[in-house]
């Protein structure tokens, strides 16, 4: 019975019951117990344990044993009934201590129970059940006494409250009947009525700001009409509020009878003015009633608390109601005063414009139609004096042309009570006929049924229409006559008129009217585009008519009736309207399909000159590198055998003098020792030897001896070397690819072009910077690979040959990885090693235009006899034809000049 209650009450997979026990089998029995009946289990092995589990998550019931190590079951029940958070926690003890003090004591500190071990589940789970529905039903019990005193605190506070609104309902009262008394209310002073209102109402709230406001006529702005401040004791008026800026305020006050803010910051009613206006002045709470006249909002009532925020009672609201009908009155006996003038105003008004108004204007008697009153413009548009007119008839002044006409004027004013717009034909005194456009309308005049007529003299207008009438028939035979078609295009609408010439250009002949024509609208002249022209004309006519460019002309291809598509060329003249927004677009439409098709073979013709052109010029440029070719051949193998030659021939003399050298070395070292021993021997020696002695200045000999012998065997070593690198530069004996050393070859290059890189008179010397790195064996055709260093090389030297100090040529070496351009299949070669070279020098540059050009056959800049404009031709072909690299050309005019040699690495095999 009991689970079955507490089932009903609690939920069991809701409740967590904390298990405390040192025994790891005790608590893992009560666990198993307790989560096959559904409840939440926490288990704690020792005391502390349990009080921090308990502390930090509150279970519903814990289940505790007495006897633990260090802290024991009595510590921790009296630890949690000590904490406010754990104090109402149900606990229940477990032990195997059955004496009866034992029992007091657990039930003294707190404890709800105690089972005494061995234990049953089955007594465990009916305690535990019943212990927490005894914790349920307390709950409860507390709950319901607790609302029974607020409920008890309510009331009395209710009829406090009651109490204190009557009181406060019964002064509010009288002062709205004192105040509906005072004089000043129902004076022309509105000024000083509505400062009585806000001052007594502000008094009367004990609020610290009300304030009257009024809408503006366009009803866009709120002004202040009057603000009363009450610590101050100041009115004010002046301040405007825009409706746009606060349109959920303004809203509320239209449709609600009045909007009481106790949170105006939070209100979502007033939150729109917490920047510009509530926080400005402190405002926190707002009382704000609509004024109306005839059921319209005209402005508000506004009551407004600073500082703390303030609760509006029943009494208050009803109290701002009624101050807001009482301004309502006010403010309606202002506007009939102000009405009463009005119409006095507008008599007079009246008056005026009839005898100023430029129109004639006439009043007459119904029905007999005599003239009581005509206004000055009726008697110059008809000639007559007043005193003529006055009295007497339509038809007794003979205006009306066409009598009928006046018959048919008259029935239909009797039928609609007003008539406008009827064209009627008049005649004047003098005899000439005018066409006038009538309107009139009945009228009481000192309780008279008059009618009065007011006409619009549109003769010029209506010449005007016929001269358009005629202007429209000579433009339909322009139409007809005109072999191009034109087209109208109402950018508003999106409707286009097209003439019948138009249709006739896209098929569509015998086109009598609208229905039949293939282009009516926008839509559908895109539609018959051709997809290719629809993006250019879109993009030029949108530029057209946001003024971007200054007329309208395009060519397209326009598809016909029967599907094919022409080309047609449209000119067009948009008319704006005085914003500057296009309104009309006219234009003409013409056939160029022949045209089109005289261009088209116009263009294939210059096609085939320009592919002929084209021909001639691979054929020249293939003479020109053919001959180049040619000329290189026969002088590298020139060049080749005479440098050889030379060579051979230097270097036999150069081996016999650097061969003898060593002797001649020795043996004047031994004629030296000779003379050096006679000396000692005889110190003393003849006359005559002693004067050659000083005539050949001995001791000088025999010290400049050696610099003599050391100075030939430079110059020998010195010619040995060019040489060698004449024999290396030439290589005329090597045909085929070899493995060579660049840096080598770069070396040899520069001793060959030695004597125009050092100092020679005036002409300052070259330094030469080397920066090479570490190179591989290059596999390559030497001697051609040598020409190039010497073309470049002398290149460089020859731009610094006007240049001032300093005269640098700088060569850099490096190894790159990099990948060359796709073979012919298309597919991307492996990346590939390249030994890059660059030789830059700081001369005067080379403009970019000439750039492009340096490596064209013949090409040079050089003076007439300093050069033949093949050097970079040959080099560029051995780089790029003969090794498969590239040579390339960086400069700026003043920065100098940079060559750039790769060339690929072919590992040699030995």
């Amino acid at each position: 019975m009991l689970s079955q209650q507490l089932s009903t009450v609690l939920k069991k997979d809701e409740i967590t019951i904390l298990v405390v026990d040192d025994n790891p089998n005790n608590l893992r029995f009560l666990s198993d117990v307790l989560q096959n009946e559904n409840y939440n289990v926490q288990r704690a092995i020792c005391g502390e344990l349990a009080v921090n589990a308990a502390i930090s998550s509150p279970p519903d019931l814990i289940l505790l044993d007495i006897v633990m190590a260090q802290m024991d079951g009595y510590s921790v029940c009296q630890c949690l009934k000590s904490n406010p958070k754990t104090q109402d926690i149900p606990i229940i003890f477990l032990s195997a201590l059955t004496e009866t003090a034992d029992k007091v004591k657990a039930l003294k500190i707190g404890a709800a129970d105690y089972i005494t071990k061995p234990f049953q589940p089955e007594e465990i789970l009916v305690r535990i059940e019943h212990q927490l529905l005894l914790q349920r039903l307390q709950n409860q019990l507390k709950e319901q006494n607790s609302l029974l005193q607020q409920e008890i605190r309510d009331r009395q506070q209710a009829e406090n409250q009651l109490r204190e609104q009557a009181k406060q309902l019964s002064h509010q009262n009288s002062l709205l009947i004192k105040l509906a008394k005072k004089k000043i209310l129902y004076q022309e002073n509105l000024e000083l009525a509505l400062q009585e209102i806000t001052e007594v109402t502000a008094r009367t709230l004990e609020v610290e700001r009300v304030s009257i406001w009024l809408y503006n006529e366009q009803k866009t702005h709120i002004e202040c009409l009057d603000l009363f401040q009450r610590s101050h004791c100041k009115h004010s008026a002046g301040l405007s509020l825009s409706l746009a800026d606060y349109p959920i305020y303004f809203n509320a006050l239209v449709e609600t009878p009045l909007v009481a803010a106790d949170d105006a910051i939070n209100d979502p009613r007033t939150c729109e003015l917490i920047e510009s206006y509530l926080q400005v002045l402190n405002i926190t709470s707002m009382l704000d009633a609509p004024l109306r006249l005839g059921g319209k909002a005209v402005g508000v009532l506004c009551v407004e608390q600073i500082g703390t925020c303030r609760h509006w009672t029943p009494e208050e609201q009803n109290f701002a109601r009624s101050i807001a009908d009482l301004t309502s009155l006010l403010l309606e006996a202002q506007e009939r005063q102000r009405a009463e003038v009005a119409r006095q105003i507008s008599e007079e008004k009246f008056a005026k414009a009839f005898s100023c108004s430029p129109d004639p204007i006439t009043i007459s008697t119904c029905p007999e139609g005599r003239y009581i009153d005509v206004n000055r413009s009726f008697l110059k548009l008809l000639g007559y004096e007043r005193q003529s007119v006055i009295g007497q008839t339509i038809f007794d002044l003979n205006l009306v042309v066409n009598p009928q006409d006046m018959v048919q004027f008259e029935q239909l004013l009797h039928q609609q009570g007003s008539l406008g717009q009827l064209e009627m034909k008049w005649r004047t005194k003098t005899g000439e006929i005018i066409t006038l456009l009538l309107s009139a309308e009945f009228m009481d005049l000192n309780g008279k049924r008059c009618v009065i007529t007011v006409g619009k003299d549109i003769t010029e207008r209506k010449q005007i229409e016929e001269d358009l009438r005629q202007s429209e028939e000579r433009w339909q035979l322009v139409l007809k006559g005109n072999n191009d078609g034109i087209w109208d295009w109402n950018l508003l609408s999106g409707e286009i008129f097209t003439s019948e010439r138009f249709q006739e250009i896209l098929g569509n002949k015998n086109c009598q009217d609208d229905t039949c024509k293939i282009v009516n609208r926008f839509d559908e002249w895109i539609s018959r585009i051709h997809p290719d022209d629809v993006e250019q004309i879109i993009e030029i006519t949108q530029k057209y008519l946001e003024r971007q460019i200054p007329y309208y002309e395009i060519e397209y291809r326009l598809q016909c009736q029967n599907g094919d598509y022409k080309w047609v060329m449209s000119r067009g003249q948009a008319l704006w309207d005085e914003e500057g927004k296009p309104q009309r677009m006219v234009g003409s439409l013409k056939d160029i399909c022949q045209r089109k098709q005289a261009e088209e073979a116009l263009h294939q013709s210059i096609q085939r000159e320009q592919e002929k052109s084209i021909q001639l010029e691979t054929a020249l440029a293939e003479l020109k590198r053919a001959q180049t070719q040619l000329i290189h051949n026969e002088k590298m193998s020139s060049l080749g055998q005479m440098v050889a030659g030379v060579a051979h021939e230097i270097n036999n003399p150069v081996n016999f003098i650097g061969g003898n050298l060593m002797y001649a070395k020795n043996y004047f070292v031994d004629l030296t020792r000779l003379i050096n021993a006679y000396s000692k021997t005889y110190p003393h020696p003849p006359e005559a030897i002693q004067q050659i002695i000083d005539e050949i200045d001995w001791e000088f000999v025999s010290e400049d001896w050696q610099n003599v012998i050391k100075s030939m065997e430079i110059g020998a070593e010195r010619i040995h070397q060019i040489v060698q690198s004449l024999r290396i530069f030439s290589r005329h004996h090597e045909s085929e690819r070899k493995a060579i050393d660049i840096h080598e070859s770069i070396d040899n290059t520069l001793i060959i072009l030695q004597h125009r890189l050092k100092a020679s008179g005036k002409r300052p010397k070259i330094e030469v910077i080397k920066e090479y790195a570490k190179l591989p064996m290059i596999t390559c055709y030497a001697s051609q690979l040598n020409q190039v260093f010497m073309n470049l090389l002398s290149n460089g030297i020859d731009a610094l040959e006007n240049k001032p100090t300093p005269r640098v040529i700088k060569i850099c070496t490096e190894m790159v990885k990099k990948s060359q351009s796709a073979d012919n299949n298309g597919h991307k070669q492996q990346a590939r090693d390249f030994a890059v070279i660059r030789i830059a020098d700081n001369g005067t540059g080379i403009c970019a235009d000439i750039i492009p050009q340096i490596f064209d056959p013949f090409f040079t800049t050089k003076p007439v006899g300093r050069g033949t404009g093949l050097g970079l031709s040959i080099s560029h072909e051995i780089i790029v034809k003969k090794h498969q690299g590239q040579l390339q050309c960086v400069s700026n005019p003043g920065q100098g000049t940079e060559f750039i040699v790769e060339i690929p690495i072919i590992k040699y095999k030995c």
